[in-house]
């Protein structure tokens, strides 16, 4: 019961901060703090409409109450930025607050388990799930996992190794490159999730192999590309594995 709150407070977070929340609205809420109550708004509509289909008045005053703190939270870090008036890393602030909000996440989800809260959909839709599926617990695991896959794994990898960026390209050419490289990236930690659930785990250097044989030729002409590669692709599967486990 635990991972099935977890995952369901995770997918709406993940939706609210990383799927409707655009990169401009992101850069605009950093300066302009009418964007961040935007934002946060955009935030508690998403945990209300979630909450919807379980028709539960617990569940409701949890999704605002985490609503509430990732607006407290993303309002003290406007603050401390504007006040403190010094460059911070990008990578620094993206992990913390991240870090907190899955804190928060947590912690709400084991209240509820405290609580004894058992997770119930609306009757139609109860018989609808039991209908297509045997466990519809799993559909919210991989839900969440197949959400995680994508755009919030997309950000956070390229925050983390944007040191190790190549200079000598054009930006053009690499803003292209970047978006055929998260396209790769995304479809790569799919196959290596479904891989490890069927347990086929050598399989997934299998993958590794074909995506490196398609950029062989730039990887050892660059070593600066070559790092550059190779820390996404081990940051994108060791994603892929911890994410799979903690949320299974």
């Amino acid at each position: 019961m635990l991972k099935i709150i977890f995952c369901f407070f995770l997918t709406m977070h993940v939706l609210g901060d990383f799927y409707f929340q655009g990169e401009n609205q992101a850069n605009e809420k950093r300066t302009s703090y009418k964007h961040l109550l935007v934002h946060s708004f955009i935030y508690l509509l998403v945990y209300a409409v979630g909450v919807l289909p379980f028709y539960s008045l617990t569940l409701l005053i949890s999704a605002v109450s985490l609503a509430f703190l990732h607006f407290a939270f993303d309002s003290i870090k406007f603050l401390f930025m504007k006040k403190a008036k010094c460059i911070i890393q990008d990578t620094v602030m993206y992990v913390v607050s991240q870090i907190v909000h899955l804190v928060c996440i947590a912690t709400a989800a084991l209240a509820l388990v405290y609580m004894q809260y058992e997770v119930n959909l609306l009757p139609p839709l109860k018989e609808m799930l039991a209908y297509a599926v045997n466990d519809s617990s799993g559909i919210f695991k991989w839900v969440s996992l197949l959400l995680l896959a994508h755009k919030p794994a997309n950000i956070t990898i390229k925050l983390l190794i944007n040191k190790f960026r190549p200079s000598d390209d054009s930006m053009s050419s690499m803003d292209d490159r970047q978006s055929a490289g998260a396209f790769i990236g995304t479809l790569e930690r799919i196959v290596i999730l479904i891989l490890i659930s069927i347990g086929q785990y050598a399989a997934i250097g299998l993958v590794l192999t074909a995506k490196s044989v398609a950029r062989y030729n730039k990887i050892s002409e660059n070593k600066q590309f070559a790092e550059y590669y190779l820390a996404g692709t081990l940051l994108s599967t060791l994603y892929a594995i911890i994410t799979y486990h903690v949320i299974t």
